[in-house]
């Protein structure tokens, strides 16, 4: 994309995620624009280290974050979209085990995009409001590349779980 390979100014993990989404735009056939390019490489930065992610529960994480004000109730509802997305495009099959639709997560992320756009609108911060908006109605491309980034499967098997999972 726009960001180079190796420099002072860019962390080799923003490079190595830049690459990683790179990679999934080109599998799933789609281009992201600037902006959406960065917020999800951004994304997955910030969500590095955090090994609860998957396993959160994501409705009850997008319920405690409505019920919050302020800064507080902002970066929640911001991690329980992004858990929503990473979980929908990295980790595709735990709807499967939850025994819940393949859209049940990408219904959730935009549920909690579109609560912050509407809360960072609210306070004078329209920017953000616009780019939180922007996520929301673009979050199936954005699951559609971080499914394309994944590895291909290996077997007959993997391939069925993946096609049942509605991931093919």
């Amino acid at each position: 994309m726009l960001l180079p390979k190796k420099s002072v100014y860019i962390s080799s993990e923003v490079s190595l995620f830049d690459t990683l989404v790179s990679v999934g735009e080109e599998r799933s056939l789609v281009t992201l624009s600037y902006e959406l390019h960065f917020f999800l490489v951004s994304c997955l930065v910030e969500h590095l280290y955090d090994i609860a992610l998957p396993h959160q529960v994501v409705s009850l994480a997008l319920l405690s974050a409505t019920e919050r004000y302020g800064a507080r109730g902002s970066v929640l509802l911001k991690r329980a979209g992004d858990g929503a997305l990473l979980i929908a495009g990295l980790y595709p099959e735990r709807a499967l085990r939850l025994r819940v639709s393949s859209s049940y997560f990408r219904f959730m992320g935009e549920s909690a995009y579109t609560s912050l756009s509407a809360k960072q609108h609210v306070i004078g911060n329209s920017g953000q409001g616009e780019l939180y908006n922007t996520v929301a109605s673009n979050l199936v491309l954005l699951i559609r590349v971080l499914g394309g980034s994944r590895a291909r499967p290996t077997s007959q098997w993997a391939a069925y779980q993946r096609f049942r999972a509605g991931i093919a």
